[in-house]
């Protein structure tokens, strides 16, 4: 089948198992970019936008996210939730749970490094590599209330290698077995995980997300460095607290150290 065929195919199957307003496209810049245009023409909450292949897709810190024709899920979700806006960060761990939670029920070894990264959780020479990215963004409308915000997905699912600064750090659903669930299945586990997410913020908040973030966590106890806006912080990995911000314990320090956001790479 061509690109856009098959991802016809996937949008036929999500639009006859999920509630989501489905927009499919074989090429584009950014499914993150489609998603804001439609954000900002007025598409509804649940709205998602896949890709067969993204020529400008970026992760965290605008890193080059690889989103070749076939080989992953390349989509962003769309959601309206009546939160605050100081609470949209929730969205991204939220989002890393949806994935993680949707990899393991396929039977994958998944795990989280904060805040949002999905990660080989298995001991072995895939130990700690990424599988999938999660980007998320965000409008505040004129009178302070949160307007949109969309969460981008990348996860890898047929690479059997990856190349040049990838090579040791990337991993995809292949490498770890050779029966993978195909997209529309991977599509449709995490939309559906997403929308519980936005009903659990809505409803009772960030608690019991958090409960299953940390079920998920890897690198608990091990010795990281944070790079954040004051610097580079070295300490242990200690917890998540009530509002999503990750404590580090650092030697000589009472008192765990707060990070709202920042780069985590685990020394041991």
């Amino acid at each position: 089948l061509s690109a856009m065929a098959e991802i016809e195919k996937v949008v036929s199957i999500l639009r006859q198992q999920c509630l989501w307003e489905i927009h499919g496209f074989d090429e584009v810049g950014s499914t993150m970019t489609e998603a804001r245009r439609l954000a900002e023409a007025g598409a509804p909450s649940l709205t998602v936008v896949l890709a067969d292949r993204q020529t400008a897709g970026r992760g965290r810190y605008d890193r080059i996210w690889s989103s070749a024709s076939g080989e992953g899920l390349w989509m962003t979700a769309l959601v309206r939730p009546h939160i605050l806006p100081e609470q949209a960060p929730w969205f991204t761990l939220g989002a890393a749970v949806a994935v993680a939670e949707s990899l393991v029920a396929f039977g994958y070894p998944a795990g989280i490094k904060w805040p949002n990264d999905v990660l080989v959780a298995q001991e072995g020479p895939l130990f700690r590599r990424k599988l999938c990215g999660i980007r998320a963004e965000m409008d505040v409308a004129e009178d302070g209330t949160l307007s949109w915000i969309n969460v981008g997905i990348g996860l890898n699912l047929l690479q059997e290698q990856f190349e040049g600064s990838l090579k040791d750090v990337a991993a995809s659903l292949r490498m770890l077995g050779e029966d993978v669930p195909d997209r529309a299945q991977c599509a449709c586990a995490v939309l559906d995980k997403l929308e519980e997410m936005g009903d659990i913020f809505e409803r009772e908040g960030f608690a019991p997300v958090r409960r299953r973030w940390l079920d998920l966590a890897l690198g608990l106890g091990s010795e990281a460095t944070v790079r954040d806006i004051e610097g580079e912080q070295r300490g242990v990995v200690r917890d998540l607290d009530e509002e999503g911000h990750l404590l580090l314990d650092r030697a000589g320090e009472s008192q765990p150290y707060r990070i709202v956001a920042g780069d985590l790479v685990f020394t041991s």
